[in-house]
């Protein structure tokens, strides 16, 4: 098994008993901040919205000197294809689909391959994953820290790294069987995404 699909094995599937009963309960309380068109003022470590959010903002830090400036929630599908590899046939990770809207439920942003994020203005993003840490909810996506290149001018111009926290959803089985092989599996998720200047 090769770098990435080990690093894909830890993100994708990673042991149920990781969640805890506490954390979900914490889940259920959990506030988002408040956003305004999907701008936010700042992120501060002293200023987190709610207890989970507080909690793991810590394990998955803001950048240090930057400005949290959008805020946007995700809803799209995480898609997979059924693999034979030596340890066996898994969902292999593909690529994202998600649409990003604001707090008014406006979609301004298209998230995809490569960990892409497009602005409806035309600025775009290209990521890579810089950090993660294990979603709180069960079966949930592992909450992420993206570094990014910016390209063109717009809304996305100067923007460094993003984080993707408040996952629900996402998780792929852990195995395909014999009949699935090159078969695609699109798994519905939900999440939001903090963008940093």
């Amino acid at each position: 098994m090769g770098i990435r699909s080990l690093f894909e094995f830890a993100i994708f599937h990673r042991p149920a008993a990781l969640a805890s009963v506490p954390l979900l309960l914490l889940a259920a309380c959990a506030q988002n901040p408040p956003v305004a068109n999907g701008a936010v003022a700042a992120v501060h470590d002293d200023a987190a919205p709610g207890p989970l959010y507080s909690l793991f903002h810590r394990a998955l830090p803001a950048p240090q000197g930057k400005t949290a400036v959008l805020r946007l929630h995700a809803q799209g599908a995480q898609i997979f294809r059924c693999e034979t590899q030596a340890a066996g046939r898994r969902w292999a990770y593909r690529l994202p689909e998600a649409d990003l809207a604001d707090s008014a439920g406006t979609v301004i942003v298209r998230h995809g391959v490569n960990l892409s994020f497009e602005h409806v203005d035309g600025s775009r993003l290209l990521g890579e994953i810089a950090d993660h840490v294990a979603s709180p909810v069960d079966n949930a996506l592992p909450w992420l820290l993206i570094n990014t290149r910016s390209y063109g001018k717009g809304a996305l111009a100067g923007i460094t790294q993003v984080q993707r926290i408040d996952t629900v959803g996402g998780m792929p089985p852990a195995t395909c069987d014999s009949a699935q092989p090159g078969q695609v599996l699109r798994v519905p998720f939900s999440a939001d995404f903090v963008f940093y200047r």
